[in-house]
């Protein structure tokens, strides 16, 4: 199936933000002489902030999150912090950019790989939720508390959004108004937002059904819509 829904930078087969630890044995350091360039230091230890970011505020909330707590969680000092990110919401950018980047790059992938345009929003929204609820800890940060930030992380979240609007490019339906499709991407937003801030994460998949038969119906119609509502 032709279609170019979104140009991530980062391959699909990343991990995203916090699904690591950042304290783990195997991301550490050696002390002293440990042959590691200072371009390869750099790019570990702030591996390690995004990921301890990631972790912290989805444990704590953003109102709770301080430079302190991600050092720590991160096992670097304040020094090595601000080496990398000017405050919290710098760091908070990093983490979410490369997080939907990441998401993007595999709904793409799953969209792509399909034989028709339904079956293709049925792939990217299966692979979404599925990944959300594997990781619960970046779901919760770029869902939730992505919201409690500074102007500079809300205007992110807001620019991201429109980079779901190719999928919703039908090659056998008339164009559809960019409103139409902001409306349907705020709804599924929406329904992940709530599944996610109560703490049902692990659940998200469950809404396969219904939002796909959400997107399709007003796009193609009900009987494209209504396979996949009876579908698990």
């Amino acid at each position: 199936m032709s279609g170019q829904p979104g140009t991530p930078e980062t391959s699909g087969t990343d991990v995203l933000p916090g699904s690591r630890s950042a304290l783990d044995p195997g991301r550490a350091i050696k002390p002293g002489r440990h042959g590691l360039s200072p371009e390869t230091v750099a790019g570990i230890q702030r591996e390690r902030l995004i990921d301890a970011f990631v972790q912290v505020v989805s444990d704590r909330g953003f109102t709770h999150t301080t430079i302190g707590r991600v050092t720590e969680a991160a096992g670097v000092t304040k020094k090595t912090f601000y080496a990398h990110f000017t405050d919290l919401d710098d760091c908070f950018l990093a983490a979410y950019r490369r997080g939907m980047d990441i998401l993007l790059a595999r709904m793409t992938e799953a969209y792509e790989a399909a034989p028709t345009w339904p079956d293709g929003i049925h792939a990217a929204l299966r692979t979404m939720l599925a990944v959300l609820a594997r990781e619960p800890r970046f779901a919760r940060a770029s869902l939730v508390e992505v919201n409690a930030a500074g102007p500079r992380v809300r205007q992110a979240r807001i620019d991201n959004l429109t980079r779901f609007r190719p999928f919703f490019a039908a090659p056998s339906l008339p164009p559809v108004p960019v409103a139409v499709v902001d409306a349907i991407v705020g709804g599924i937003y929406s329904a992940i937002h709530v599944q996610t801030e109560t703490g049902e994460t692990d659940e998200l998949p469950s809404l396969l059904p219904s939002l796909t038969y959400f997107v399709l119906l007003p796009l193609a119609g009900r009987e494209a819509a209504s396979p996949y509502l009876s579908e698990s």
